[in-house]
């Protein structure tokens, strides 16, 4: 399994039509050759755009890739999409053993008003310790003040030090959910052990927060 993030900025009088064309045109024919739609998000006060992707296996990812340069419903939604987009980026992230899967986002209706995206540089001759670590600490006490995780992933993009980022997407329900998250963890000591045990392994994280655009479950 692996999955595939795309970030694209779209010229802002086309954003409400890209948005369409992803929904009604660009999931249908992913889906055609098996790779099935996460969610579409727009980062909060921007026109960009975020979406992921679930992929079964290399193989498909081929498949998909031939299907880009031959299917004619393809083509069609790439010559109309791309002549609106800025620029776009496209990463390939492998889900960590604690990362939930589509069924299971689907299943548990992991999902929210507020999303925040994360990018998490790992010192890298640590990651996988730090790996087994997050889910016991980080990913638990994040859970008991009611944050919850999407996903989390590590590897991605053409640049080889990216290889030690984690990626990982929060789910909240709102900015009051966000603020008693915040509270809660402020006041708790555990949290407090763990964010200094933490500094042992990464430096520093950047943080997008995200809106919904399209979330299909």
């Amino acid at each position: 399994m692996l999955y595939m993030n795309q970030i694209v900025r779209v010229q802002p009088a086309a954003m409400k039509a890209y948005v369409e064309r992803f929904k009604q045109v660009l999931t249908p024919l992913m889906r055609r050759y098996g790779v099935e739609l996460v969610g579409l998000w727009q980062v909060l006060m921007a026109n960009d755009f975020i979406d992921l992707w679930e992929v079964q296996q290399y193989a498909d990812l081929d498949r998909l890739s031939q299907a880009m340069k031959e299917d004619a419903e393809f083509l069609a939604y790439q010559q109309q999409d791309f002549a609106q987009r800025v620029n776009w980026s496209v990463k390939l992230l492998h889900p960590t053993a604690f990362c939930p899967d589509l069924a299971q986002i689907k299943r548990e209706q992991i999902k929210g008003g507020l999303y925040m995206l994360a990018t998490i540089p790992i010192v890298p001759d640590r990651l996988q310790e730090y790996l087994k670590l997050f889910p016991k600490y980080g990913m638990r006490l994040e859970h008991k003040h009611g944050l919850r995780t999407l996903g989390y992933w590590h590897g991605g993009g053409t640049d080889h030090t990216e290889a030690f980022n984690c990626t990982q997407i929060c789910v909240i329900e709102d900015w009051a959910h966000w603020a008693r998250f915040v509270e809660g963890r402020t006041k708790d000591p555990e949290v407090a052990e763990w964010m200094n045990r933490a500094l042992f392994y990464r430096t520093f994280h950047s943080a997008l927060w995200m809106t919904p655009a399209y979330i299909p479950y």
